[in-house]
């Protein structure tokens, strides 16, 4: 009898051995799986702490990047590069610390911005997106197909990330072009690009997609404030400053014999003109210092 006994404990036992193998197998899995899914979901939706600047070729964006990082007016030449900097933001209030911000320029040529805005867009923090508000007219279609990028980009509106629209040159924009006018400019423009991208969706891929897509979902036309998922705003002003100069000179990207730096002395004081960075800088603490 005790024979029996062992035996049937024997195989009992046998038979339990590869079920808890399995059962372990399926417990270090699945528990695998969940921290992964937790890794990537956290991953997917953190910002970075860079602030971008983006735009097109001649917009003023390296000189801004010159402004914030050095608090100079640099004559620079179309960026071929990445530039990379830090700028020190100042606050109002005495008990707060000022924060150092790093700065991305992302260069604006049409042949290199997409892969270097792919390289660090996950850097960023917020985005400064500079227009030239003399050549908005002509340029119209570049731009908004850049911006369209940046809206339609998944990780930005998982992060409802903020995005600033500088109207720049408004020192020199002798059309008297508002922020409204570049505005509408631009909606119209997006809301073109809106129909030629769902006419050329494929049909088995074309509900998600279109679901996907920029501005209030059946809507005809695009407005920038139907964007709910970004945090668009737009302000006028000058990378140039206020300095007693020739401004039209100093955005001639295309005479490089003359490198002379204009010292700003961090003097942006004419609020009222545009021909300033004030609004720029307000727009960054309020990201930056809560």
């Amino acid at each position: 009898m005790d024979k029996n006994v062992n035996s049937e404990f024997v195989d009992e036992s046998s038979q339990m051995f590869p079920l808890t193998i399995i059962l372990s197998f399926l417990v270090v899995f699945v528990t695998i799986v969940i921290l992964w899914w937790a890794k990537n979901r956290h991953k997917s939706f953190r910002r970075g702490e860079c602030l971008l600047l983006c735009g097109t070729s001649n917009s003023g964006k390296t000189l801004l990047f010159c402004r914030l990082t050095m608090g100079l007016a640099k004559r620079t030449l179309t960026s071929m590069a990445i530039n990379k900097g830090s700028m020190i933001l100042e606050t109002s209030s005495t008990d707060r610390p000022t924060k150092k911000i790093h700065v991305i320029d992302i260069p604006g040529n049409l042949r290199i911005r997409q892969r270097d805005f792919n390289t660090n867009k996950n850097s960023a923090k917020a985005i400064i997106f500079v227009i030239d508000s003399t050549t908005i007219k002509e340029e119209s279609k570049d731009v908004s197909d850049y911006l369209y990028d940046i809206l339609h980009e998944k990780t930005f509106r998982q992060q409802r990330l903020p995005l600033l629209i500088l109207c720049n040159k408004q020192d020199i924009n002798n059309d008297n072009i508002t922020i409204q006018t570049i505005r509408n400019l631009l909606e119209n423009e997006l809301t073109m690009k809106r129909k030629t991208r769902a006419s050329s969706v494929d049909v088995h891929q074309g509900k998600t997609e279109l679901i996907n897509d920029i501005g209030e979902l059946g809507k005809e036309t695009f407005e920038f404030s139907d964007v709910k998922d970004i945090k668009v705003e737009f302000v006028d002003g000058s990378a140039l400053g206020t300095e007693k100069k020739s401004f039209a000179d100093h955005y001639d990207d295309d005479d490089a014999n003359n490198e002379k730096d204009i010292d700003s002395g961090g003097d942006e004081t004419d609020a009222d003109s545009g021909a300033n960075l004030n609004k720029v800088y307000d727009w960054i603490e309020k990201i930056w210092i809560k």
